[in-house]
């Protein structure tokens, strides 16, 4: 005899608060008395029973050492993948005394340390991939699995640790600078089952998805919904799996009801086969950031015909918060869903800046009032203090920081946030943790982060770093990996632009109108063949991006020589094809550079010439030759030729044998003319412009004599940070140019052993720069310049230990000494390479 629906559902005392309950543990055990045979909980690694998943719990908790009776009780965390046996060991901690703690496994590693940390927790339950990482964690006594041991029985007795005591702990974003951890109550959770079967309308035997993170609010809120109601927790990570994963997934799954972040849900429908349809699906969920009525149509045809979207909101502090259903028939808004009407247990309100609320229709901050929210802050009464304020009728008001307004049906609608917290891809970022991530690097010396909205309405997060002038400069991408090493990848910002200072107001605190905006970033073109595809995902992996498009620049995306330098190894591991700095920098857009690999693979000839990199070729200005220092690279140019714009002609070039093999030149005489020879071939004739870095700055002065021996006039010569060899020094003045650590008679026999394989041995590229910088500082030491009558412009950084005094003597001719403050290297980087052009072009007589 079939059991019908209604009778399933007539066999559980529907949870509604304020109730009987007294703790989780007595509502799981009516679910699991009514219910024992329909499954609790699925996914790839299996199903659990109701039965089976409260025998699992009583087996788990008897195996947790005895908490000490005189202290509250530690919290215990869960590390593991989301799936069956670490969902079942989550509820196990839940009803166990103990707060629980869901670790991300998507997490950096320092990230889930500082969260356990700041929990203090003493006990994890962690897959077999991840124990080595659990007893690494701070304060850790204890790491356990996540089934129970052989021969545990499952009839231990619960503990009944009442409606106030804590049950989970979830963390997120903090303001000041380190996460916070959010107290779910017993209560907190029983409310959870109370506000979800009335807003999702559930019941026994749904099969609920859970595809966003357990260890955040929206995931736990799915899981208390499903097991207090009878229904199914269906999980899947697709941040472990990937799009694809998911896709397939959903099609088996048979999932009743859909949850996901708005941008989630479209990547869904976008991957989804032409035609498919979820008929399985009778309510879809978005949350956690703005969702359009645009968003709904799109995904409408990929829905059974009766099957209702909605809006639903909330916060971790609040919970489950609004929800706003659209039926099949309901008109859809033009702009953003409104974020709908209170949920059960919940009371909106609207209040002004001296705390009384507004009219209907305006403008304020968002309240809730509820006796079944979060308890606050974990071990933080001031945090929780600030936003929390007790109520006599024994309820709690939360400040939310939500601007919004309720209008005249009660339906809220959100404008904004009244702090500076931002919702990125549905999670709540606090811009302070990352700036205090940025902050802590060596080589910053200030930071600024905040959330930006585009043209299409999501919120990216944009840092404005200014660089330490006495460090090597970091480029956007270092910094965003640095980021990606601590934080959540949603905490990484998208945009970083580097500034010589932070704009301030006359108080001393960041103008934060005053912030340049970052340059603009269309929307990427999709790569076009699979080349470019490959191409695109190593460029992604190496910058920190989520999507690199076929006519975007490595280095306008944040690449810099290093960054440059693993793109290159990268491809020469996955795509056997081995390419040089130079061929990336004549060929910048990824369309263009795939180009260059396919033609690489294919045995294909170019006509690059040796030791030059071609930066730009157009424009009607005097055109401009650079060489590199010793141990440096001809596309470490190209951020200075961007600078100088479009109209300037830019040809770099960089020691012989660098690239490629090639016999060094071991005199300043010898790289001159090997470099006249490629200015000759360039420009036959006419006016030139010449800058040198570093030695660099040698040669291209013995290039300027012989240039003006063949009658060619030199409009400007510029030196960045050359350093002078002794010789030119004048009465009272010590010696100066590059110095050497003292080395012994062994180290000097190797390093001139090496140096002797300049452009000959096949050195790793970090050894390649170090010889040619050895070689190069040795031949400058005995070259002695001619001085140089025509303009010229010297410009320093605060690395240059010449005293300015000597450039008098070598310069004899008009000329200007200028000071940049930064290093050796930066004045070539973003943000001080600005600076350096401005000089330049005021220096130029036809500029």
């Amino acid at each position: 005899m079939s059991t019908t629906n209604a009778e399933v559902v007539g066999a559980l005392t529907p949870l509604v608060m304020p109730g009987y309950w007294t703790d989780v543990r007595q509502r799981l055990e009516e679910v699991v008395a009514a219910f024992g045979d329909i499954p609790a909980i699925e996914s790839a690694e299996g199903s659990l029973s109701y039965r089976e998943l409260g025998s699992r719990i009583r087996a788990l908790v008897a195996e947790l050492p005895d908490a000490d009776p005189d202290v509250p009780p530690r919290p215990v965390a869960v590390l593991a993948e989301q799936g069956t046996d670490s969902i079942a060991a989550f509820a196990a901690v839940l009803v166990s005394g103990r707060p629980a703690v869901f670790l991300d496994v998507a997490l950096p590693e320092e990230r889930i340390g500082v969260i356990a940390e700041r929990a203090g927790v003493e006990v994890v339950l962690a897959d077999d991939a991840r124990s080595a990482l659990a007893a690494r964690l701070p304060g850790v006594e204890s790491v356990r699995g996540l089934l129970p041991g052989a021969g545990t029985g499952d009839t231990a007795d619960l503990p009944t640790p009442g409606l106030d005591a804590p049950a989970s702990i979830i963390f997120t974003s903090g303001t000041t600078g380190v996460p916070k951890g959010v107290v779910y109550t017993q209560r907190t959770v029983l409310g959870i089952g109370h506000t979800c079967r009335d807003a999702l309308a559930l019941v026994p035997g749904d099969r609920v998805s859970l595809v966003l993170p357990a260890s955040f609010a929206a995931g736990q809120i799915l899981v208390f919904a499903a097991l207090l109601n009878g229904a199914t927790v269906v999980t899947r990570d697709p941040r472990v799996h990937g799009l694809r994963d998911l896709v397939d997934w959903l099609a088996t799954s048979r999932v009743t009801t859909l949850h996901c972040t708005p941008s989630l849900l479209r990547s869904i429908g976008e991957a989804l086969p032409e035609g498919a349809v979820l008929d399985s699906v009778r309510i879809v969920t978005t949350a956690g950031e703005k969702v359009h009525g645009a968003d709904v149509a799109a995904f409408r045809p990929r829905l059974r015909e009766d099957a209702v979207f909605a809006n639903w909101m909330g916060s971790s502090e609040s919970c489950d918060l609004t929800i706003h259903p659209i039926g099949p028939g309901d008109p859809l808004p033009d702009g953003v869903v409104p974020a709908g009407r209170a949920v059960p247990l919940r009371e909106l309100v609207v209040l002004d800046a001296g705390g009384d609320p507004v009219p209907p229709g305006e403008v304020g901050v968002l309240h809730v009032v509820s006796e079944y929210m979060s308890a606050g802050y974990w071990k933080d009464p001031e945090a929780t203090a600030a936003v929390f304020t007790p109520l006599p009728d024994g309820r709690t008001r939360f400040r939310t920081g939500d601007r919004a307004r309720l209008d005249a049906d009660g339906v809220l609608h959100l404008v904004g946030r009244a702090d500076d917290a931002v919702k990125v891809r549905g999670y709540l970022v606090e811009p302070a943790e990352v700036e205090a991530v940025l902050r802590s690097l060596p080589e910053v010396a200030d930071a600024v982060v905040r959330g930006r909205t585009d043209g299409a309405g999501q919120v990216r997060l944009v840092a404005w770093v200014v660089p330490d002038p006495a460090r090597r400069t970091p480029s956007p991408a270092a910094l965003r990996s640095a980021v990606a090493r601590v934080l959540p990848d949603y905490m990484v910002p998208r945009d970083v632009v580097l500034l010589p200072v932070l704009p301030r107001s006359e108080r001393g605190k960041v103008d934060v109108r005053g912030l340049p905006e970052p340059p603009p970033r269309p929307e990427p073109v999709p790569p076009a063949g699979e080349a470019e595809r490959q191409v695109a995902r190593i460029w992604a992996v190496v910058l920190r991006l989520d999507v690199v498009g076929r006519d975007e620049s490595f280095t306008a995306l944040g690449g810099d020589s290093l960054a440059v330098e693993e793109m290159l190894a990268r491809l020469q591991a996955e795509l056997g094809v081995a390419l040089v700095a130079g061929d990336l920098a004549e060929h910048p857009t990824l369309a263009d550079f795939t180009g260059r690999v396919v033609l690489a693979r294919r045995g294909g000839s170019t006509d690059r010439v040796p030791d030059l990199v071609r930066l730009r070729t157009t424009g009607t200005r005097t055109p401009m030759f650079c060489l590199a220092g010793a141990g440096g690279e001809a596309a470490y140019f190209e951020a200075f030729a961007a600078a100088l714009g479009p109209d300037q002609p830019v040809y770099a070039l960089q020691a012989h044998g660098f690239d490629g093999r090639g016999i060094p030149d071991w005199t300043v005489g010898r790289a001159a003319r090997r470099c006249l020879r490629v200015v000759e071939r360039i420009a036959p004739e006419g006016p030139v412009q010449l800058v040198g870095h570093s030695m660099g700055g040698l040669v291209v002065l013995a290039l300027a004599h012989l240039l003006s021996a063949r009658g060619r006039r030199v409009e400007l010569l510029t030196l960045l940070d050359t350093y002078l060899p002794g010789e030119t020094v004048g009465p009272g003045m010590a010696p100066m140019g590059p110095q050497f650590s003292p080395q012994s008679r062994r180290q000097l026999w190797r390093t001139r052993l090496r140096i002797l394989g300049a452009g000959l041995v096949a050195y790793s590229a970090e050894e390649r720069k170090d010889v040619f910088h050895q070689l190069g500082a040795r031949v400058a030491r005995f070259h002695r310049p001619t001085p140089w009558p025509g303009r010229a412009l010297a410009v320093l950084s605060n690395e240059n230990p010449d005293d300015p005094r000597r450039w008098d003597r070598l310069l004899t001719g008009e000329h200007d000494v200028v000071e940049v403050d930064c290093d050796h290297n930066a004045l070539l980087k973003v943000p001080y390479v600005t600076t350096v052009v401005d000089h330049v072009l005021a220096a130029t007589p036809s500029a």
